[in-house]
């Protein structure tokens, strides 16, 4: 059995795979790393990384970072910065899977607080020095972890190179500019009824980091889930589709990409896979409104014979009440156990 924990990171991503290998010894695996404030980090990545290394005196095999926002990267540079517990955890030891660029090019740049490019190059000179990188990570590739198989969906070639040159260019100008991902604040379309969403006009994330993300299904015993990150619809749609053929892919959990965001999942995904269990990593307190409940009502349409289920990681008062104005439909809300700062999943 392979345990599946989804950390309490608002609007990010920090989870935490641990299980006994057919090697007989434990194993810890981690994806991301949330962001870096304060609380969040305290109470999810830090006691978590504690709990591993501290008081079960393991170690942590690998670390995915399966692209450099600062919401899925963010608690790592954070970690950086915490020396107390830094000085307990022997990184030589875990192999990162991290797509970075590694042109030859000293931005001169050292600090933490840093956004997409820059805080990538951060991580990269850091992790170069201190640890074991596997890089390029991309579709097509199949991965045994012990006993269990990892099937890589995203990135594909295409948007692999896209990051590299956009972490070139970007590397360039570092010196003399400062960019900005600041995205606008949009009202939540939480008071729209499921009913009065359109859902045939589907628009696309044009996020070249996002696209570079990687996802990947995890199997073991039988039982499958699917890891998305921020990526495309569009590859995950083409790699399950060379994966299964004509079939669907059976999940026993899937994870909706991009914290629930419309731009990142489709209709016709979802018409290629089995599954009634979605997990989003978000707390609806963020500049797009994470999740969009039009992504979610995308999921119910397209499963309308399906006993569907929402793990939400935050409970709050927006996330409770995603579906308030829908008192005729119930929808079946998860979240996080009272007294539990994260989700709880098995496969196998």
């Amino acid at each position: 059995m392979i345990n599946i924990d989804f950390l309490d990171a608002g609007c990010a991503d920090a989870i935490h795979i641990y299980f006994t290998g057919n090697d007989k010894k434990p194993h810890n695996i981690i994806i991301d790393g949330g962001s870096e404030k304060g609380d969040l980090y305290e109470s999810g990545l830090r006691k978590r990384i504690d709990e591993i290394v501290n008081i079960k005196k393991e170690i942590i095999d690998i670390w995915i970072i399966t692209h450099i926002d600062d919401d899925h990267i963010g608690g790592i540079l954070r970690l950086l910065k915490d020396t107390e517990l830094l000085e307990t955890v022997d990184l030589s030891r875990t192999t990162f899977w991290f797509n970075y660029s590694n042109w030859d090019y000293d931005s001169g740049m050292r600090t933490n607080n840093l956004k997409n490019v820059k805080q990538g190059i951060t991580l990269r000179n850091y992790l170069i020095e201190n640890s074991n990188i596997r890089e390029n990570i991309t579709d097509d590739d199949i991965i045994d972890l012990w006993g269990a198989k990892v099937n890589i969906l995203s990135p594909d070639n295409k948007k692999y190179n896209a990051l590299l040159k956009v972490w070139q260019n970007e590397e360039i100008k570092i010196r003399v500019s400062e960019t900005s991902s600041l995205k606008s604040n949009r009202k939540n379309d939480y008071n729209t009824k499921i009913e009065d969403f359109d859902i045939s006009k589907e628009v696309k994330d044009a996020s070249i980091e996002n696209g570079s993300s990687i996802a990947f299904i995890l199997e073991f015993n039988g039982e499958s889930i699917l890891f998305s990150a921020d990526s495309h619809s569009d590859t995950l749609n083409n790699s399950i589709k060379s994966i299964c053929k004509d079939q669907k892919l059976k999940l026993k959990y899937m994870q909706i990409p991009h914290h629930g965001s419309r731009y990142n999942i489709s209709s016709s995904l979802l018409k290629i896979i089995d599954c009634e269990d979605y997990i989003i990593s978000a707390d609806g307190f963020n500049r797009s409104n994470l999740p969009n409940k039009e992504s979610l009502v995308k999921v119910l349409r397209a499963n309308p014979d399906k006993n569907i289920k929402f793990h939400i990681t935050q409970e709050n008062e927006l996330t409770r009440n995603i579906f308030k104005v829908d008192k005729d439909s119930p929808i079946n809300l998860k979240f996080p156990e009272k007294g539990q700062k994260h989700l709880h999943f098995t496969i196998g």
